[in-house]
């Protein structure tokens, strides 16, 4: 007898706030990426727009805004509070979240709404904790911050959740006052943020397309290739994302392939390509004379990659190889290449929620020592007159200025070319190279320079 084959498991169909609390669970229990949760869940979930942007600024607010949250929670609950269970103390950070930042929820709803997720993921004693404690805290019972005066670090740490060494770091580069601006914009849900696919459309074509879905959009704030869309938009359940007619990407991230210039003709390289943003921008770029070799080192993303490029995108003049990037298996020259190297990410915490709780000091160093070599890797296979762009999602000056000054020490073939030309003007600073600041520029945090080979 031939057995059938299993049928995909369905989930039971769940409000926004018991989906949110099941992603918070889970990143937190399994240290799973809560953004692709959020992705995988959405859009498995018959949720309407509204509703599943809803999910994403609960799990995204809670997750950003936790050390607030846990720091009145904790003054409540007493010693209790590292005890709780798991599902308890998510069930206590949402409804937390909701009425201290999230106002625009009315708190007797939140109280309500949480105390039902404690009685169907606890029991009644759990479920009478949390109508207590968030009706105490919903009453105005907060604890005391740190002194500021004292302990400026302390209370920055709190005030805007993100760790203690984190802040110190960028109180003795910025000062209080613009540290302070800088943690307040990771707190700041970003838009989604999309470019046209130039293979396949324009950005005034999909502009139109996108409000045929129901979706508001405007144009980036900062000039760059992008549009802004309203909340709600799921790319996973988008006809025009799954068609390939757009890629999601930051207005920032957007502006590094223009200071690379690819042009039509040229041979490009992406030598740290997953999952293409950039590959693909570069290779809409060089069409229909030219390539791009989007170079991965790990098997299941190259392959995530060329489906991503080849398959979704349409675009057939983009190669994916799979290989490591200190050691590329390729033969140059090109004319243009890109490294856009892995790095600590610091720039990118308004993005990826969980992250800050995931980085330790140590990560600056290690990928400071993976960067340079990618960029002493990439560096011979430049065409001499070709330019070589060094970019990173990090604000850390070893991430940064560190790499390049050596760099061009090391390699006196190169030297330093302004990126400024081929920038938006409201991204250009004092310096010839590309840093965009979240606090500035409302943007992930990124850093480019050009180097130009003699």
């Amino acid at each position: 007898m031939t057995r059938r084959p299993a049928l995909p498991r369905r989930r039971k169909p769940v409000g926004p706030r018991e989906l949110a609390l099941q992603i918070l669970a889970a990143a937190e229990s399994r240290r799973a990426y809560s953004d692709r949760l959020l992705e995988s869940r959405l859009r498995d979930s018959a949720l309407a727009p509204r509703d599943a942007a809803l999910v994403t600024t609960l799990v995204q607010g809670t997750l950003r805004h936790r050390a607030l949250l846990d720091h009145h929670l904790a003054a409540l609950t007493g010693p209790r509070w590292d005890e709780l269970p798991l599902w308890i103390r998510e069930t206590l950070r949402i409804g937390a979240f909701q009425i201290l930042v999230l106002t625009r929820v009315p708190s007797s709803a939140a109280v309500d709404e949480s105390v039902k997720l404690a009685k169907k993921y606890g029991h009644p004693g759990t479920a009478g904790l949390v109508n207590a404690v968030l009706r105490r805290l919903a009453g105005g019972a907060l604890a005391l911050l740190p002194d500021a005066a004292s302990d400026p670090a302390a209370r920055l740490a709190v005030e805007h959740s993100h760790p203690r060494w984190l802040v110190e770091r960028w109180v003795a580069r910025y000062g209080p006052e613009e540290a302070g601006r800088l943690l307040a914009a990771d707190n700041v849900e970003p838009r989604v943020s999309v470019r046209a696919n130039r293979a396949r459309t324009s950005t005034e074509a999909l502009a139109e397309a996108l409000r045929a879905e129901g979706f508001a959009v405007e144009p980036g704030p900062n000039g760059g290739p992008v549009l802004l869309v309203a909340d709600g938009f799921t790319a996973a359940r988008s006809p025009l994302f799954r068609g390939g007619s757009l890629s999601l990407q930051d207005e920032a991230e957007a502006c590094v392939v223009p200071v690379l210039d690819p042009r039509p003709g040229h041979r490009a390289l992406d030598v740290a390509a997953a999952p293409g943003g950039k590959a693909s921008q570069i290779a809409e770029a060089v069409a229909p004379s030219g390539s791009v070799v989007a170079l991965e080192r790990h098997p299941s993303r190259a392959r995530a990659l060329r489906a991503n490029l080849v398959e979704r995108l349409g675009l057939a003049h983009a190669w994916t190889v799979c290989g490591d990037a200190t050691a590329p298996p390729l033969r140059g020259p090109f004319d243009r290449v890109l490294v856009d190297a892995p790095c600590s990410g610091l720039g990118v915490l308004r993005r990826r929620a969980d992250a800050r709780w995931r980085k330790e000091p140590d990560a600056i160093a290690e990928m400071a020592a993976l960067q340079a070599a990618l960029l002493d890797a990439a560096a011979p296979l430049v065409l001499a007159g070709g330019v070589l762009v060094y970019s990173v999602c990090s604000l850390e000056p070893e991430e940064t200025d560190a790499i390049v000054t050596p760099f061009l020490s090391r390699h006196p073939e190169f030297s330093l070319d302004d990126a400024r030309p081929f920038l938006p003007p409201s991204f250009r600073g004092s310096e010839p190279f590309f840093r965009a600041l979240p606090h500035l520029h409302g943007t992930d945090g990124v850093f480019a320079a050009r180097l130009a080979r003699r």
